[in-house]
């Protein structure tokens, strides 16, 4: 009876606890294969004592089947899945191939005693108290060798898996966790290789049976294992996010008590707070900077007191190697060993920070001159409108454009153009006022919005336009040269001029255009004036943008004469804009708008395709046979690079003669760019079509542009016409035209023609080609012709006339 309730007690009740112990281990996380790997080698265990137990209750000769052999075989399998289970514990690096190699020598014991049972002999026999193993001394020397090799890998694993720990600055819990593994795996050796020898030397003891203290090595593990996994939770689903989360996490990670300290961090938090000492505790309070520790101490303490604290708290530390960081805090608050402790997670952001610092610069700043772009003005002018409402004050907008930018980008390009427009930004800045935001929109145009106390003077905006129009006085070096920059200002106030930002800035842009129309260099300030002008401005450039669709383009004729012979020349095409919203527009009124549009390239192109036509019809009429059609061609049209292409196209479709166009513009437009508008003259003329010089005697450079270009005709001005029998300036002037024209070979027309004065002054100069209202005004096709037939018959009235004159003298 005694040798049962011993043996209960010291086998059966141990595999009852290892049994409970496996399932506990398996229901803390089914899955994770190390939880498993755990549960069999407990099981193993729990056998082991469960082999002892029934070698000492059963009957003996059943005793002697069970016992001793599967206690071995049992043991050397449970050394084998040590070897597995400590090698993937410690993490320790090693190839499967010789990881399997490794594992598989304890399982050689069990190969030995079934290939050579007499030599490594194992039985059981009856003694005076207890069932007693009997051993040979080759088995006793086998399992010796494999639980010591085995003993010594498993210590070994245990040790280099400690220190790989510490080198990698890892959690402070798993440390201590791999330290007790360390030392339950030292005493359970000791315990095995002390209780076999007890069992081989000493004889049968009457208390104990000694055959079965080995095995209590296993349960020195087990117990082992059930201590790391309740205090360092160990085995538990925490150990992976231990591992992953905290020791490698690129964020702080601290557990923080009531005091402040951090008992326990991961590297990244370390590292924040410039500590190299991994054991070293950290006052988390010594981080902050003496003006906010006050602050953050407070917050701290009744954070504990209600167990919460603002999450994505934004916070500025400073670390032990005086370091500055801007960090992002959150964190909840657990309870440990009876402890209330802060768990904090910690997120460098200082170079977010600088990121979005940068893209909201980016986003609120022009990056070419470093003033505030579109964006930030219209937000800033939206502030600015919400004050004024409520403080009852003005706001200023002004709207300034560079006069002829385009030039120094054509003719120095655009990084000369570029570096222009950094010292024209740095200008207006040192010409605004002190409280203003100076802005570029875009290109050559900047913005410049100020606020005005109720009681500032009401011409203050003027002042300012004008004081800043001063500065554009002082030439500006560019490239070791001086230029003289202007500019125009457009000039609004809010709530005057409007009172949202886009009426504003509409407004401030109708001044400006003003300025402009009115000579440049100056401002302008907003009326209702230049509203309405603005608003006939828009539609005239939507209507033009629809009237060749809408067929509302017309050509009048205006017969070029000469007034020795009476007889007609040519015609000029002119064109005439009947809209469908605005009726008739003058061609003064909507040609500038169809040119700064750009429309005036299709207008023009149709306007030379419609009076070729026309002039075709005419010259199969009878009516055009040895005369020339003449076209005005616009500054756009020259700087077309496939002008003479279309221009021979227009040819080629309506057939007309070359020699029977002739291409007229102004001087003006010729010297934009010499040498491109020099070759398409060139190549234009070797068509046979004739060029004439429109508008001539009103540029600065007359007598250059037409000793360079292969022109036919000079077309002399109205403005030198329509007083030339009183002002004999401009008499000088003709005459002078003439003398050249004579010198060069060509032909001059005089424009404006209205009085016979003015033909009988032209005639005695030698001008006797003439256009104007005294032969006839513009007219359409039918009245072009019928003016033709009278001027016909008119001709030959006078040639009878004449005639008969001479027969009777």
């Amino acid at each position: 009876m005694y040798v049962f309730l011993m043996s209960l007690i010291l086998s059966f009740i141990p595999f009852i606890l290892l049994g409970f112990l496996a399932i506990e281990i398996l229901l803390r996380h089914p899955n994770h294969p190390l939880h498993r790997l755990t549960m069999v080698l407990i099981v193993l265990l729990a056998l082991i004592f469960l082999s002892d137990f029934l070698t000492q209750s059963l009957d003996f000769p059943i005793a002697s089947q069970i016992n001793p052999i599967t206690a071995y075989v049992l043991s050397f399998t449970e050394l084998t899945l040590l070897i597995y289970f400590f090698t993937i514990l410690s993490r320790i690096k090693i190839s499967g191939i010789l990881l399997h190699m490794v594992a598989v020598v304890p399982l050689s014991g069990i190969v030995l005693m079934f290939l050579e049972p007499d030599v490594f002999h194992v039985s059981l026999i009856q003694g005076d108290y207890w069932r007693v193993e009997l051993h040979s001394v080759s088995f006793d020397t086998m399992f010796m060798v494999i639980a010591c090799y085995s003993l010594a890998y498993l210590l070994m694993t245990i040790i280099f898996g400690y220190r790989k720990l510490k080198l990698n600055r890892a959690y402070l819990r798993e440390q201590q966790m791999m330290l007790t593994m360390v030392r339950g795996g030292i005493v359970a050796s000791i315990w095995l290789i002390v209780a076999f020898l007890l069992g081989n030397v000493l004889p049968e003891n009457p208390i104990v049976p000694l055959n079965n203290l080995p095995s209590y090595a296993g349960l020195i593990l087990a117990c082992t294992l059930r201590v790391a996994m309740n205090k360092y939770e160990f085995l538990a689903a925490a150990e992976q996010r231990y591992k992953l989360i905290f020791s490698l996490s690129s964020g702080g990670i601290a557990l923080v008590n009531a005091a402040g300290i951090a008992v326990e961090s991961n590297p990244a938090f370390r590292e924040l707070a410039g500590e190299d000492d991994e054991q070293r505790d950290i006052d988390i309070f010594e981080l902050f900077s003496e003006d906010s520790k006050v602050r953050y101490m407070y917050l701290f303490e009744q954070g504990f007191l209600q167990k919460s604290l603002p999450q994505n708290m934004q916070i500025q530390i400073i670390n032990r190697k005086g370091v500055q960081y801007t960090v992002e805090v959150n964190s909840d608050f657990l309870e440990m060993e009876g402890e209330v402790h802060c768990y904090l997670l910690i997120r460098d952001i200082t170079q977010q920070q600088k990121d979005e610092a940068r893209l909201l610069e980016l986003a609120y700043t022009d990056s070419l001159t470093g003033l505030a772009n579109r964006y930030q003005f219209n937000l800033r002018l939206e502030e600015a409108l919400e004050r004024s409402r409520i403080y009852n004050h003005r706001v200023v907008v002004m709207q300034m454009d560079l006069d002829h930018f385009k030039w120094i980008n054509d003719t120095m390009g655009h990084s000369a153009g570029d570096l222009l427009l950094i010292n024209v930004a740095r200008l207006i800045r040192q010409h605004a006022p002190e409280n203003s935001l100076v802005a570029r929109m875009g290109g050559d145009e900047f913005s410049l919005l100020v606020e005005l106390p109720t009681d500032e003077d009401a011409d203050a905006p003027a002042e300012m336009a004008s004081h800043i129009l001063r500065g554009f006085a002082k030439q500006i070096a560019l490239r070791e040269k001086y230029y003289h920059v202007s500019c125009s200002i457009g000039v609004c106030t809010a709530p005057l001029d409007g009172g949202d930002p886009e009426t504003l800035l509409r407004n401030a842009d109708t001044a400006m255009y003003a300025a402009k129309q009115m000579g440049r260099n100056q401002y302008q300030l907003f009326n209702e004036t230049l509203k309405s002008t603005a608003e006939q401005y828009l539609m005239m450039q939507q209507g033009l943008e629809t009237a060749l669709e809408n067929e509302e383009f017309s050509l009048v004729y205006q017969p070029q004469v000469d007034s020795e012979t009476g007889n007609m020349i040519g015609a000029e095409a002119l064109l005439r804009w009947h809209s469908a919203e605005l009726g008739f527009v003058s061609p003064q009124d909507f040609i500038p708008i169809a040119e700064q549009s750009g429309m005036i390239r299709l207008i023009g192109e149709w306007v030379m395709q419609e009076a070729a036509e026309q002039a075709v019809r005419w010259m199969n009429e009878g009516y055009f046979t040895d005369m020339q059609m003449s076209v005005n061609v616009s500054a756009s049209q020259l700087t077309d690079p496939y002008f003479a292409h279309k221009v021979e196209t227009v040819l080629k479709q309506t057939g007309l003669p070359p020699q029977m166009l002739c291409l007229e513009f102004t001087e003006s437009a010729a010297i934009r760019e010499d040498e491109q508008i020099m070759a398409l003259c060139n190549e234009i003329v070797k068509m046979g079509v004739t060029l004439a010089v429109d508008d001539f005697g009103t540029g600065y450079s007359s007598m250059r542009t037409v000793t360079s270009f292969p022109f036919h005709f000079i077309k002399i001005d109205r403005s030198l016409v329509y007083d030339i029998d009183r002002n004999p300036r401009n008499e000088a002037v003709v005459r002078s035209v003439l003398e050249l024209a004579e010198q060069l070979g060509m032909k001059v027309l005089a424009e404006g023609v209205e009085t016979q004065q003015h033909v009988h002054q032209l005639l005695q100069l030698g001008c006797h080609y003439i256009q104007g209202y005294y032969y006839s005004r513009p007219m359409k096709t039918a009245d072009f012709k019928k003016w033709v037939d009278d001027r016909a018959l008119e001709l030959k009235r006078l040639e009878v006339v004449e005639d008969i004159r001479i027969a009777g003298q």
